[in-house]
């Protein structure tokens, strides 16, 4: 049984490992190509097709481009982004004319008033961005929380990690707060968690 810090080691050096190796093959050409068949995935994902409220992110450079989701569904779905809130994100209606490059992502998030955040009750699925994920669902993050913290909020949302298939790997170490996805999409396949 590993120790936390074991477990800490552990996540550290997979996580600089994959950064490495994805060095190799993540250019602007592969992510347009991979981000526009893992959207097409996600168009066709009958719980993304039933649900109204979805959460999404606007992607970092080495993450999924959600864009074509954002612009194609954003009339007919309430569709939401993140903004980093001290410890704690929360989730805000998408308005592409209303949104500022954060200072310490650099991402951009939106800039409505934090009364205007939706409620987690609210959200039915979540689009998941992460540095890894392995079959069992286990996910890696930036080592941040921010995503298990939200989680803990928002039970009943389907997690639904959003990543493309060489960031998927055998196993994912995970500590007792991690949450797991219920579905895995890549370009390749929508991998249904079983608990």
């Amino acid at each position: 049984m590993s120790t936390p810090t074991t477990q800490r080691e552990e996540k550290k050096a997979l996580r600089r490992a994959l950064r490495e190796a994805k060095r190799s093959y993540w250019t602007e050409e592969y992510r347009q190509s991979v981000s526009e068949r893992i959207c097409q995935q996600i168009e066709s994902f009958l719980p993304f097709v039933r649900s109204q409220c979805v959460a999404l992110y606007c992607a970092l450079p080495d993450e999924v481009d959600l864009t074509p989701i954002l612009t194609a569904h954003k009339q007919e779905k309430q569709l939401l982004i993140p903004r980093v809130e001290g410890d704690d994100i929360n989730f805000y209606a998408y308005e592409p004319d209303a949104l500022v490059t954060s200072g310490g992502y650099k991402i951009l998030e939106p800039t409505a008033l934090q009364d205007e955040a939706v409620d987690p009750a609210d959200i039915e699925l979540i689009l998941v961005p992460g540095v890894a994920f392995d079959p069992h669902g286990g996910r890696m993050g930036r080592g941040k929380g921010y995503y298990d913290r939200f989680f803990v909020r928002c039970p009943h949302a389907l997690r639904v990690a959003v990543t493309d298939s060489q960031q998927i790997v055998e196993r994912i170490p995970l500590d007792p707060w991690d949450k797991t996805m219920h579905y895995v999409i890549s370009e390749e396949r929508v991998l249904e968690v079983r608990d």
